[in-house]
């Protein structure tokens, strides 16, 4: 026998019990000071972080970072505006003195005839050759221009009548020249007609080309300026045009937007952020050490929060930097979009981790979270209370409508009621803002103020939606919807429980019966408990036969072993089950209940068996690994399957008393039997007694109230029935 023994004890599982907060308490110190320095870090940093342009200077010409509004009204004289009113009055067109000849058109007109007819005299002249034509043309005394020899062969080469339309082309173009600038020819005039007019005009002639070209050579060398900018006399004008300007006055309303995000710098913006105090500038050590004094006081704060009212969440390291991380990355968003956003920065989605919270974590929490995120919101949004309540209004809402999601249409619920409250207090700040409301202004802010109120809440509904999901496995928690996911008869492991251990399956389901039940009593998880009791003895499956639950109709196999051997195949349904509930994924949680829910206790009888055959007994070969529950639900969970295995014991064997009467106790009950009301108090006192709820923050008045659950839940199974006569029963 004691072979069988060590043969069995060698083909165990290994097994790691969860670490009881007594051990935790050892490095708790230590890792909630770094938790407490990770969110103050990430709440200072959203704080102090510098975006382009919101600390240091605003360079002119280039598009402004952020929006900034007056914090004051003041009344001045502006430098800028005078400048450019005086540089408008200076660069007047007005203020330009002109030197003007009208007669020089008029006398370059009759040098071009002059020599024009010149020309034509050499070409009717009989007693010149052709060579002395050329030369006499190639000699001509004229001051504005100098015939070349190609030219002048050119004007021989001509019949009369090419030369006749030639000569008056061109008399013809210098008078459509001047005509156009109306005998005024400036220097800009000249240019163009050179460059453009002339060869246009002649293009729409009839002349050849080389009559063109002569006929523009002869007009351009005789265009003249006759129109000229007197320098003396236009400065003297513009300076009297300068000093004649008045100082010109701005004003600037408190609350007044000076510039919008994205609006091109201007010198008159920059004046007014001087003059209003509203120019940013760099952050200096003391508001820097103010707001990491503030993010130390708001970490601080949490922590003790957390660590006094939400335990079972702080001290899970896992859980709680994975919060920690959640936090720090929503402030640094908000510093980043919200002075993008403008005034609509109260729409930003804030309620999807306030959903997130409340499904994941539980709705206080999230609701102490939304508290610290919405504060520090605040101080970074100009110490902006308007911002910091409608976003933490909003929060709430969502909390209160989703903090026990567990369908997919809640998280909708939980959009609506978001832009609900969110368009609702952003409508009641308005009013109190406005000096006075008319109908054209409602109906302005209305459009604008329901479209991102829609916006936010579905943006909420939809991030929280996709998201909280990874956040629940990478924060090690189990959800509403992933619990009934896991309740689902379909799952894996309770096909495999109903198939091959169909009276555990039943046991299971009647502990969450009963565990439900005390969990609605004390305000507890009651989803989470009735589906934590569906797998606590997954592990039996493996050796079914060797439990009561599934022996109907079979000889008890323990008959045939040693007690040392019988007590150490119970207890290891409860490390096959954490070993089969880590194989298949179960979240943490479900799989601290199965290695709680006997805790510590001891298989008394296969102890009493073993003292009877042997001397010497260890008593830690009859317990169980442990630990004892931690949390109120795992200790409703061991009471609840201790009730009902004990229960059900007891009524197959008729040693269960019907329930006590209004007047008092039933009398005369044999021995060994006793009512439902004892039975249910001797196996919590037995725990207690035991020491196996010490470490759960169960209280006496708590106790009561899941004892109380209990009874009633089991006396409507086992509640006295009436003995029908044979007849009445089978019809």
């Amino acid at each position: 026998m004691n072979t069988t023994r060590r043969r069995w004890l060698s083909g165990m599982p290994h097994f790691r019990p969860i670490h009881p907060v007594e051990i935790l308490s050892q490095r708790l110190r230590l890792t909630l000071f770094l938790e407490w320095l990770l969110l103050m870090v990430g709440i200072w940093a959203a704080l102090t972080l510098s975006l382009p342009g919101q600390y240091g200077h605003l360079e002119v010409g280039m598009p402004s970072p952020i929006s900034i509004w007056a914090p004051v009204e003041v009344a001045y004289t502006s430098e800028v505006l005078t400048a450019e009113r005086q540089a408008q009055a200076e660069n007047s067109s007005d203020n330009l003195v002109y030197v003007y000849d009208p007669q020089l058109p008029m006398q370059q007109r009759q040098y071009l005839v002059i020599l024009l007819d010149t020309i034509s005299s050499v070409r009717d002249d009989p007693s010149l050759s052709r060579a002395g034509r050329l030369a006499v043309l190639a000699a001509l005394p004229n001051a504005s221009l100098q015939l070349s020899e190609a030219q002048a062969d050119l004007i021989l080469t001509l019949d009369d009548a090419s030369w006749e339309q030639l000569r008056s082309q061109t008399v013809g173009l210098y008078d459509r020249a001047i005509e156009r600038y109306d005998y005024a020819l400036d220097e800009r005039a000249l240019v163009q007609l050179r460059e453009r007019w002339l060869t246009y005009w002649l293009a729409t002639t009839s002349l050849s080309p080389n009559q063109r070209e002569l006929a523009k050579f002869f007009t351009d060398a005789f265009l003249r300026v006759n129109r000229a900018l007197d320098e003396e006399a236009t400065a003297q004008r513009r300076q009297e045009a300068r000093n004649n300007v008045a100082p010109q006055s701005a004003r600037v309303l408190a609350g007044e937007r000076i510039v919008s995000a994205g609006e091109i710098i201007t010198p008159v913006i920059i004046e007014k952020l001087q003059r209003t105090g509203a120019m940013p500038s760099a952050m200096g050590w003391t508001d820097i050490a103010g707001r990491g004094m503030l993010a130390g006081l708001l970490a601080l704060g949490f922590v003790a929060y957390m660590l006094i009212f939400e335990p079972q969440v702080a001290l899970r390291p896992r859980s709680f930097i994975v919060m920690i991380i959640i936090i720090d990355a929503t402030l640094l968003i908000a510093r980043v979009t919200l002075p993008q956003v403008d005034v609509w920065s109260h729409f930003f989605p804030l309620a999807t981790v306030a959903i997130i919270f409340a499904v994941v974590f539980n709705g206080r929490l999230s609701m102490s979270a939304m508290a610290l995120i919405c504060v520090a919101i605040g101080v970074m949004v100009n110490m902006s209370l308007a911002v910091a309540v409608i976003l933490f209004a909003t929060c709430v809402v969502a909390i209160l409508i989703a903090r026990n999601a567990d369908r997919i249409f809640t998280f909708a619920l939980a959009g609506m009621g978001v832009a609900v409250v969110a368009a609702l207090a952003q409508l009641a700040f308005w009013f109190m803002d406005a000096p006075s409301v008319t109908m054209t202004d409602l109906r302005a802010i209305m459009l604008p103020l329901l479209f991102y109120a829609g916006l936010n809440g579905a943006l909420s509904m939809i991030l929280s939606l996709g998201v909280f999901n990874l956040v629940s496995r990478a924060a090690g928690q189990v959800t509403p919807l992933q619990l009934m996911e896991l309740a689902h008869p379909s799952r894996p492991l309770l096909r495999k429980l109903i198939r091959e251990a169909p009276g555990t399956y039943y046991h299971s389901v009647a502990v969450g019966n009963l565990a439900e039940a005390a969990a609605e009593a004390v305000g507890g998880d009651a989803l989470l408990l009735r589906v934590a009791a569906y797998y606590h003895d997954i592990g039996k499956t493996v050796r079914p036969y060797f439990f009561t639950d599934n022996q109907t109709g079979r000889e008890n196999v323990h008959n045939d072993l040693d007690p040392v051997t019988s007590a150490q195949i119970i207890i290891d349904h409860v490390r096959e089950g954490v070993k089969m509930a880590r194989a298949a994924g179960l979240p943490p949680q479900i799989v601290d209940f199965i290695a709680t829910h006997h805790g510590t206790g001891l298989i008394r009888h296969f102890y009493q068996q073993a003292l009877q055959l042997e001397d010497s007994v260890r008593e830690a070969d009859f317990r169980y690994p442990g630990p004892r529950p931690q949390t109120r639900e795992q200790a409703i969970l061991m009471l609840a399957d201790s009730v009902e295995a004990t229960v059900r014991s007891k009524a197959q064997h008729g040693k269960l008393a019907p329930a006590r009467s209004a007047h008092g106790a039933v009398n005369g009950l044999p021995p060994g039997v006793m009512s439902l009301d004892d039975l249910v108090q001797s196996i919590i006192e037995t725990r207690v007694r035991e020491g196996e709820l010490d470490q759960a923050p169960l209280t006496m008045h708590e106790l009561s109230l899941i004892k109380q659950a209990f009874v009633v839940s089991l006396q409507s199974i086992y509640h006295p029935r009436v003995d029908y006569a044979p007849s009445l029963v089978t019809r």
